[in-house]
């Protein structure tokens, strides 16, 4: 069963992002250590204003694809993991919030 990791990133008045470092080193540090362990993707999204114009509660959104949650605890406690969290201080300045589950049940579009 497929298991999605999201992270968030609060949007505070105070929260500083790098959208730039994020794409470009971040993720492919995030891709490089873990897709080894059962990544398997991974998406970015840029959290828009809600329905009604308010400001989001997260800034930025990025989704990590692991087959199982099994895969995705191995990735979170191997040796890489620090050097992944350790790098959140350069691109923000907030802690990410991370919720995750198993896919219930998906469309294609």
């Amino acid at each position: 069963m497929t298991f999605k990791a999201t992270v968030l990133y609060p949007n505070d008045e105070d929260a500083t992002f790098n959208m730039e470092y994020y794409l470009s080193t971040h993720m492919p540090l995030v891709h490089d250590n873990w897709s080894q362990s059962g990544l398997q993707g991974w998406e970015v999204i840029k959290l828009s204003p809600g329905l009604d114009g308010s400001k989001p509660q997260y800034s930025v959104q990025a989704t990590l694809i692991f087959n199982s949650a099994d895969d995705f605890a191995k990735c979170a406690q191997s040796s890489s993991a620090a050097k992944i969290f350790g790098d959140i201080p350069n691109f923000s300045n907030k802690s990410p919030v991370i919720v995750g589950g198993d896919v219930i049940k998906a469309s294609s579009y």
